[in-house]
């Protein structure tokens, strides 16, 4: 039964690394420095405790009389789980039947840590074990090996009295991908813990393609939280079929009128980033809910670094702009090109002077400024500077009067007797929003002399 009368120093052994000392250790007379010594070898990971630690894990009747041999074989199980070698699978497989839980679960673990195909049916067996922590592991297991064998049993532990089982269950059929799994996981996704309905979640988000279609049907069940795990899912998978029906429920007459929903959507939108949502996520800045608006800026954020940036190029003038504003060239002489943001909230135009003579943009700005004068407008701020060789002037100030007070900036570029000046009106706040776009335009103003 047990050798060595003297007291090996397990805490030296293992940091000495002296495996062969340790191998004997798992067969002293005192059973916890067989499970310390367990442990240590479990720590340093070395092939050639893998028949010991073998023998170890095996039941034998004697154990019956010595509680801490259930400790030593749990930790041989464990091991054998972190060496990863295929001749542990059988001996594993046995010790699923072992009279002490921890070994079973244990065990569970370390087959599904080797990820041997032998394992399948022995696990999924124990998907019925009495115990949960069990069931849990061998779900964790399956889900490793991922073998579609396990598919309807684990479909089946989806009902399992314990959240935790239901939990692993969905992880792993997300991890196998099979799509006999969605409609049960979409199911799932009304189950009353968070645990089990955020892996659900998870889990649909990894079935891609298959899982599209079924979970923008239920982007209009009757229950909110559902609805909003759907498109939290949809978010998680990216595809573009997505994005008409998540802005439907994010803007507009068909909205949701749910502000937790329309948040899922707006994050969501935000994660498959294409650029259809940016002028209804826009929109969705001005939703009375703080938390809607929140998740919308945090959407924006995101695409912005992955917005196409659009350049308008007549051949006179270029520049640089967002994808997401509205550009348009017109016929007229002096106003050559109108726009406005995603949402309409800020309106520009490129205006063009050729009579200005030897008039200094500072002077030409004085006109400018006459028309915030006729306009009831208060000049907050001018700036003259010279940039590659051309004048540059900037006016800022803002329509007082409005029920809503209007910004103004005009930016003005005087080539020869050529001027051109950049007009910007709009809110406060979407002048802040906007900042970016607005130097982007500004700061890629290009004039062909």
């Amino acid at each position: 039964m047990a050798i060595g009368k003297i007291k090996p120093n397990i805490d030296r052994l293992e940091k000495t690394r002296d495996v062969e000392s340790l191998i004997n250790a798992l067969k002293f007379n005192d059973c916890n420095i067989r499970k310390e010594a367990a442990a240590a070898l479990k720590k340093i990971g070395d092939d050639r405790a893998l028949f010991p630690l073998i023998d170890v894990l095996e039941y034998k009747e004697w154990h019956e009389y010595y509680a801490v041999m259930g400790s030593v074989r749990e930790t041989a199980a464990e091991a054998l789980g972190v060496l990863r070698d295929r001749r542990a699978v059988e001996p594993l497989i046995k010790a699923l039947n072992d009279k002490d839980e921890e070994v079973r679960w244990k065990a569970a673990w370390a087959l599904g840590n080797i990820g041997d195909m032998r394992a399948v049916d022995p696990l999924i067996y124990l998907l019925h074990d009495k115990r949960w922590a069990v069931r849990r592991f061998a779900a964790s297991a399956l889900g490793k090996i991922g073998d579609e064998r396990a598919v309807d049993s684990l479909i089946e532990a989806l009902s399992d009295d314990e959240w935790h089982v239901r939990k692993y269950a969905a992880d792993a059929l997300g991890k196998i991908g099979d799509e006999r799994a969605i409609e049960s996981l979409m199911d799932a996704l009304n189950d009353e813990d968070n645990d089990v309905r955020w892996k659900a979640v998870v889990a649909l988000g990894k079935m891609k393609n298959v899982a599209v279609e079924p979970l923008i049907d239920l982007l209009r069940n009757e229950d909110w939280h559902i609805r909003g795990r759907a498109a939290e899912a949809l978010g998680r998978i990216g595809d573009k079929r997505a994005v008409k029906p998540l802005i439907n429920i994010l803007v507009g007459w068909t909205k949701d009128r749910n502000k937790y929903v329309r948040g899922r959507a707006a994050e969501a939108l935000g994660k498959i980033g294409d650029e259809e949502a940016l002028k209804p996520l826009t929109h969705a800045l001005d939703d009375p809910y703080i938390y809607v608006r929140v998740k919308v800026e945090e959407a924006l954020k995101e695409m912005e670094n992955t917005t196409q940036i659009l350049t308008y190029d007549d051949g006179e003038i270029s520049f640089d702009y967002p994808g997401s504003w509205e550009v348009i060239s017109t016929a007229n002489k002096k106003k050559i090109v109108k726009g406005n943001s995603a949402n309409g909230n800020i309106t520009f135009s490129i205006n063009k002077n050729t009579n200005v003579g030897d008039l200094t943009s500072k002077e030409v700005a004085d006109t400018i400024r006459d028309v915030f004068i006729i306009q009831n407008s208060t000049i907050l701020s001018e700036t003259e500077f010279r940039a590659e060789g051309i004048d540059v002037y900037t006016i800022i100030g803002e329509n007082v009067n409005d029920i809503a007070p209007t910004k103004i900036t005009v930016i003005s570029f005087k080539i020869d007797d050529l001027l051109y000046y950049l007009w910007f009106s709009g809110g406060h706040e979407s002048f802040e929003r906007a900042k970016e776009d607005i130097d982007l335009i500004i700061d890629n103003f290009r004039v062909y002399i």
